[in-house]
């Protein structure tokens, strides 16, 4: 099974305060960093660790365990945003 990630990032660098003012992203991305997927999510102010996880089961995803950092599960700080490993086995339309 091929190595995929959630990214979860601001739409904008966030103002001093922390507040993004235009929202946040999140991505299914594969090994090479192609974005397989994507959710734009306006409403968001800053990370929420539950609520990204949440919106990734609504997209067929789950959290996986990072073998390369077993001592990381789940969302870990990347840069001005948030990464993990993940599961997705995409929804059928129908």
């Amino acid at each position: 099974m091929p190595e995929l990630f959630a990214a979860c990032t601001p739409n904008s660098l966030p103002n001093d305060d922390g507040v993004a003012e235009h929202g946040w992203q999140l991505n299914i991305l594969d090994e090479s960093m192609t974005i397989l997927t994507t959710v734009d999510l306006p409403e968001w102010k800053s990370f929420d660790e539950h609520a990204a996880t949440q919106r990734l089961a609504t997209m067929g995803c789950t959290l996986r365990d990072n073998p390369k950092s077993p001592e990381q599960d789940g969302w870990t700080p990347a840069g001005i945003g948030h990464m993990a490993s993940v599961n997705w086995t995409p929804k059928e339309t129908p």
